[in-house]
């Protein structure tokens, strides 16, 4: 049940983040990383409301979720900017497919880290 919460969450942060993304590159003519880097960042916020409370059902705070979010948020978004990056400089895909491959890898790693550092109680107790 968490992974089909995790990934209906996934899909309204992807619909956000690409929205951006797409009216950005398309609209504004804003390079494809910096368009990325903005949808990523506006959909962060709801990405960390919906993940903390719907899928992982945390309803107590810990001030190590924020870090510890935004290091699993900048891990999964590097490794997304680099295959973007990959694919629509050095193989010359378009950009708008390029990051939906690209979105793929974010949202296994994102989900993993998540899991198993964000808001894993356990995790989280050994380190206070």
């Amino acid at each position: 049940m968490q992974l089909i919460k995790y990934t209906l969450t996934g899909v309204i942060n992807t619909a956000v983040g690409y929205g951006v993304f797409w009216v950005l590159l398309t609209q504004f003519n804003t390079s494809a990383e910096y368009a990325n880097a903005a949808g990523y960042g506006i959909a962060l916020v709801f990405a960390f409301l919906l993940n903390k409370v719907f899928v992982f059902k945390k309803s107590t705070f810990h001030r190590g979720m924020i870090p510890r979010f935004i290091l699993a948020f900048l891990t999964a978004f590097l490794i997304n900017q680099i295959i973007l990056t990959m694919l629509h400089r050095a193989l010359d895909i378009r950009a708008e497919i390029a990051q939906i491959l690209a979105m793929g890898t974010y949202t296994i790693i994102f989900y993993a880290l998540n899991k198993r550092f964000v808001f894993n109680e356990k995790a989280i107790l050994e380190k206070h």
